[in-house]
């Protein structure tokens, strides 16, 4: 291997302060933060359902940012009743892994 050559003597490059000093800190999320469901997706939801509700795949639909925000907040405490009653589910079969079928079950309970 008389081709290689090696240079282990030289410093490998390091970083830097000021690299360290332009990535900024990300400051810690709230509670309410962590448990919002992504604005575009819900968007993105509401708008297509809506859409196709109102006439097919090219009708536009306007949802103000109230409302939006509404649907946001309601599909997050639908998950969480729905995880709960899931839970439920779960400890009912002396289970500690929710399933799908917990998650099923849970949708009937909730008559949905």
């Amino acid at each position: 291997m008389a081709g290689d050559t090696t240079k282990e003597s030289e410093p490998q490059p390091q970083a830097t302060q000021a690299q360290d000093k332009a990535t900024p800190a990300s400051a810690p999320l709230s509670e309410a933060e962590v448990e919002e469901l992504p604005k575009a997706i819900v968007r993105r939801l509401v708008k297509d359902k809506l859409a196709h509700i109102a006439g097919g795949e090219g009708a536009e639909v306007i949802v103000n940012r109230d409302a939006m925000t509404a649907f946001a907040e309601s599909a997050r405490i639908f998950i969480h009743y729905l995880s709960a009653t899931a839970n439920d589910m779960c400890k009912e079969s002396k289970r500690q892994t929710i399933n799908a079928d917990d998650v099923l079950k849970a949708l009937d309970e909730m008559e949905f």
